[in-house]
């Protein structure tokens, strides 16, 4: 299957092949679309179907490591910039513990992400200490990317101020496109959450200690299936509350027909029989629903139940509603309305004068031919109309509130919903009485608000006492019938919706089965390429190892997702693996599971950054993790952060191609310094040698250090010889190991192994060493053997060169 083929296709050309009926197609698309197209496909409704492709989907551009520079940060003080070629090859960085080579390891991840996963899980004060003791101002870090074809490097720069937190860092990214905001604006969020080019140790347990789901997760995430794993949670959530439903309304079929079967009526025994079917018949129990009440002479009955349904105003409302007329009628009162009349003639009168003015000015007035309209007549007149318009106003609309209050009171007067007539023992007349005395109001607003508030609690205390007697009788009388026809007609309303929510629901049901099926078998295939890489790299890795791993596949869903990887010890199966692993295997098993993640060929990232990887790790796979990172190292840029010198030693021994070694030192006050690595013979003798020239050391202190630099450096070519002899025989590296460890307990028996594969054969070292590589060659062995007890050596420099010559005929 091509991994690269849009999802959506796939998708569409599977419905095709598999003849899915098209109401289980539609809900399929739908779900991948987004959750208000599958609400319109189950509604029967036009939908928009514009599934977007997955980001993993997407062709990616090819980017490289440039460069990493840390300032202040963690075991770094002084600004220091660790380059690196950005093209296919391997760089291992090495130094002891505490040398600061992590620092870099971090900053990658750490500028490119914004976290680290080696701090994930550590407490507030580790993560306090990220910025250097001795150097911790200016405190930056910057990672430098190269494009394939773009001339102009990306740069990701975090700083912080002095005195800022981990979170307040200051983010800079530039790129051939200008300046953005951080890396999702090019693109990159997602890949390097899909992707992650960098493993810590910390990170690398957690990839076989987590949880399957974990594991399932960051491996499914890389697939390019994450539409599927949506739509099947959108299916699932669609389904889940029709379901309940569905479930809900024949629950209450049993618990209905069991009460309806208690129920001492005709209608209900009918009622309950058709409940007793699978599929009740809906229209027969609406129609036994709507049968009229049985003809009865019992009229207390029929007018007992109409004064339970009867309604009145409580006492509160119409004690508010007397109060407000009487507000009303004051407030009126105050604006007296024959006045009001009066000041709206005044009012008129005036607006014709200041108009007669406006429009000729001053002179005499024209009603009383004596008055005389000038300027100051036409301020006060204006004064006097504005006072008449308020008061006319306000009394207009004290009289209009009061006419709605007066019609209010009036309303629950004349509606008052008391039942007619009479039946024997049934004490309505009272309540009949006062409502008819409550009818008889008076017409003033006063009068209207003291006669509610005298008559109508008479009103409610007859309500009070029939109703209570009505409830008496009915309960005496009633089947029962009444309630739960109430019941029943909410469930036949509810059932009546359970064929269209059946047809839904299976609907639904069809098309997350065919999508489970289909995303599983799409998973897997699209899991083996990843898988074959995974069982590649363990083949290097597990090098004596009896356990070997079968394919991984991928298996389960939601809650129940795991990782399955059969495994066989000896030939035999033993189910899966993590339970027969050592911690040696189980690291060597994650890095086999994150390299083909970290290396999927969607990955926009060219490079892979590792940290401390030789964990646990026993010789043969360290030679076996150098042969991993080497292949591909052909292809990718891997670089390597270790304290361990085991695995540039067997890079070097293994002739596994260029790779370039960076030896990291840490002096005082975090000065860390980056230099090319040599090979441990070299580095010896160089040291000896810039010793053995320091003239301001005295001899005798000069001596036995430089003799013992050169005795490692002796000792180191005879381990190489050792391990190229046996290695290439097929010697078990433990057996090689314990070998050398046993040797090393005089210089003697280590060349005596180097020269013969034989440490027993000491007394024939200088005899084979003079015939074979002259005086220069014994000179040295004697003085590296005599020079570390406290011999004096007058020819220091000369010792060097003889050890160098004697290193080299060795090697």
């Amino acid at each position: 299957m091509n991994r690269t083929e849009p999802l959506i296709e796939l998708i569409f050309d599977r419905l095709a092949a598999d003849r899915v009926p098209d109401d289980t197609g539609d809900v399929v698309l739908a779900a991948l679309s987004d959750e208000a197209d599958l609400d319109a496909a189950l509604a029967g409704e036009p939908t928009a179907l514009e599934p977007q492709l997955p980001a993993a989907d997407q062709p990616r551009e090819r980017i490289w490591l440039s460069s990493v520079t840390v300032a202040g940060f963690r075991g770094v003080g002084p600004e220091r910039t660790l380059a690196i070629e950005p093209g296919p090859g391997l760089t291992v960085v090495v130094g002891r513990n505490g040398s600061g080579k992590s620092s870099f390891a971090e900053a990658v991840e750490l500028t490119l992400t914004g976290d680290s996963a080696r701090w994930a899980d550590r407490n507030s004060v580790w993560r306090t200490g990220w910025r250097n003791l001795h150097a911790g101002d200016p405190c930056r870090i910057a990672v430098e990317l190269r494009v394939d074809g773009v001339a102009t490097p990306t740069r990701v720069v975090r700083s912080w101020p002095s005195g800022a937190e981990l979170g307040e860092a200051e983010v800079t990214v530039t790129s051939a496109r200008g300046t953005h905001k951080d890396l999702a604006e090019l693109g990159l969020a997602r890949p390097l959450e899909l992707y992650r080019p960098f493993l810590t140790a910390a990170e690398l347990g957690r990839l076989t200690a987590g949880t399957q789901s974990q594991l399932f997760d960051a491996i499914s995430a890389i697939l390019g299936l994450e539409a599927i794993t949506d739509a099947d949670r959108r299916l699932m959530a669609a389904a889940r509350p029709i379901d309940a439903a569905i479930k809900e309304v024949r629950a209450q079929r049993t618990a209905l027909a069991a009460t309806l079967a208690e129920v001492p009526d005709d209608r209900a025994r009918r009622a309950a029989a058709l409940l007793a079917a699978t599929r009740p018949d809906l229209a027969a129990l609406a129609a036994i629903l709507d049968e009229p009440e049985e003809p009865t002479a019992d009229e207390a009955v029929l007018l007992c139940r109409r004064l339970m349904a009867m309604q009145l105003p409580d006492a509160d409302e119409v004690a508010g509603l007397a109060g407000q007329l009487r507000e009303a009628a004051a407030a009126a009162r105050r604006h007296d309305g024959g006045r009001s009349r009066a000041s709206l003639r005044s009012a008129e009168l005036l607006r014709l004068a200041i108009e007669h003015h406006d429009d000729r000015g001053d002179g005499p007035c024209p009603v009383c031919a004596t008055g005389s309209l000038d300027g100051d007549w036409r301020t006060s007149a204006a004064a006097s109309l504005a006072e008449l318009r308020d008061r006319t106003l306000a009394a207009q609309a004290a009289a209009a509130r009061l006419t709605a209050v007066l019609q209010r009171a009036h309303y629950l007067v004349d509606d008052l919903d008391v039942p007619e007539g009479r039946a024997a023992g049934v004490p309505v007349d009272g309540l009949q009485a006062a409502a008819a005395a409550l009818r008889l109001a008076p017409g003033g607003p006063e009068e209207l608000a003291e006669h509610l508030t005298a008559r109508y609690p008479a009103v409610l205390a007859a309500a009070q006492a029939a109703q209570a007697y009505a409830k008496g009788l009915l309960r005496q009388r009633d089947t029962g019938w009444q309630a739960a026809a109430g019941e029943l007609r909410s469930w036949v309303a509810a059932a009546g919706k359970l064929p269209e929510r059946e047809r839904a629901l299976a609907r639904l049901k069809a098309a997350r089965a065919w999508l489970k099926a289909t995303g599983a078998e799409l998973r897997n295939q699209r899991v083996t390429p990843f898988a074959e890489h995974s069982q590649r790299i363990w083949a290097q890795l597990r090098q004596e190892s009896n356990v070997e791993l079968g394919a991984m596949t991928l298996e389960g869903a939601n809650t129940r997702r795991r990782v399955v990887i059969p495994v066989s010890v000896d030939g035999t199966d033993n189910g899966t693996a993590l339970g027969v692993m050592s911690q040696g295997e189980m690291h060597a098993l994650g890095l086999a599971t994150f390299l083909p993640r970290g290396c999927a060929p969607e990955s926009p990232f060219r490079f892979i950054v590792v940290d401390d990887p030789v964990q646990s790790m026993d010789p043969s796979k360290v030679d076996g993790l150098a042969r991993v990172f080497a292949e591909l190292a052909e292809q990718r840029q891997v670089v390597v952060f270790t304290h361990d010198t085991r695995l540039p030693e067997a890079v070097e021994r293994l002739n596994l191609g260029q790779a370039r070694i960076v030896e990291v030192t840490r002096a005082e006050r975090s000065v860390v310094t980056l230099r090319p690595g040599s090979d441990p013979v070299t580095r010896y003798l160089d040291d000896a040698y810039a010793l053995s020239r320091n003239e301001e050391i005295p001899a005798e202190v000069r001596g036995p250090v430089v003799a013992e630099l050169c005795r490692s450096a002796i000792e180191a070519a005879c381990h190489r010889v050792v391990w190229r002899q046996r290695v290439a025989r097929g010697v078990p590296h433990v057996d090689i190991e314990a070998a050398i460890v046993e040797a090393c307990r005089r210089l003697t028996t280590t060349v005596a192994l180097a020269l013969f594969d034989d440490a027993e054969r000491g007394g024939d070292v200088l005899g084979y060493l003079s015939r074979r590589h002259g005086s220069r060659a014994v000179g040295a062995y004697k003085a590296c053997k005599e020079g570390v007890h406290g011999a004096y050596l007058a020819d220091l420099p000369g010792l060097v060169a003889d050890a160098r010559h004697l290193t080299a005929v060795l090697r």
